[in-house]
């Protein structure tokens, strides 16, 4: 499968979790903390099944390192943004979700040595500022509390994506990730979980979420971290609120207004001039035929 297709999958998986998440908690079916638990523990049981199924569970394995530090990640995210979203508007969130996201990977490929290229200097800043434009008019002063769980929720995320290129294997990676979270959410149960929110409607939206946009999308996900830099894994991850404006068009009849569509465009090409960099940089290393 594709490079390009692989990241169009992992990120349709990551705008589908957005509106899951958006249609549980906005709506009251269910508190933040069961929403997180109950995801946690269907992508967890999801990925263990399709192992056993496949029988390759003790092929690749990761290390214990990377399965603590995968799994803190990953309940770290989880968590903190079920919670940050209690009090925070969808504009405001989404800016200050991405915008530590952004910063947190950019910030690992300059540590790592990686130098950033005039062309993907200029998508890097073309795709934000599309971004903020889009997500600014829905943005408003957020609760201090709400915005630093937010913030930090963003870089858990970050360190998620930047292990997926040392994981042994993309589908062990993310199943031994996802068993830690799911005991860490155990241990911490009594203060997540609040008996009096639950919904049918709820829990099956967080089983949909863990299951299937969180499970199997980051299985794609860490698939395709294993062949992009984290300068492209950074940027194209700006492309999810623009594939979640379709989404919510198309399933929730939300209205599409020339403004998203506009600042939609600017986003995406911004992400296009990050990967047609990386593309010219490739071909000029290559020795020629």
């Amino acid at each position: 499968m594709s490079t390009f297709l692989l990241t169009a999958i992992a990120m349709l998986a990551f705008a589908a979790n957005s509106l899951l998440c958006r249609l549980a908690l906005a709506e009251g079916l269910i508190d933040a903390g069961s929403f997180t638990l109950i995801r946690l523990l269907s992508g967890a049981v999801t990925l263990v099944f399709i192992l056993l199924l496949r029988g390759n569970w003790r092929s690749q394995l990761p290390t214990t390192t990377f399965s603590v530090l995968a799994g803190l990640a990953l309940f770290g995210y989880a968590a903190l943004f079920s919670f940050a979203y209690i009090n925070l508007t969808a504009g405001t969130g989404a800016l200050l979700l991405f915008g530590a996201v952004q910063l947190t990977l950019l910030a690992l490929y300059w540590w790592q040595g990686q130098s950033f290229k005039p062309l993907e200097l200029a998508g890097i800043t073309v795709s934000l500022i599309g971004f903020a434009w889009l997500m600014l008019p829905s943005a408003t002063r957020p609760d201090a509390w709400s915005a630093v769980l937010m913030v930090v929720s963003g870089s858990c995320w970050a360190g998620f994506t930047a292990l997926g290129k040392q994981a042994p294997s993309p589908s062990s990676g993310i199943t031994w990730g996802f068993v830690v979270a799911s005991i860490m959410g155990l241990l911490l149960s009594p203060f997540l979980l609040d008996f009096t929110g639950f919904t049918i409607k709820g829990i099956l939206l967080a089983i949909s979420s863990g299951a299937v946009a969180s499970g199997l999308g980051y299985v794609f996900w860490y698939q395709v971290m294993q062949k992009l830099s984290l300068l492209q894994a950074a940027v194209s991850q700006l492309s999810v609120p623009v594939i979640a404006l379709a989404l919510g068009s198309l399933l929730l009849d939300e209205m599409l207004t020339l403004h998203s569509l506009m600042t939609s465009a600017i986003i995406l090409s911004g992400i296009t001039l990050v990967f047609l960099s990386r593309s010219q940089n490739a071909s000029k290393n290559s020795p020629s035929q």
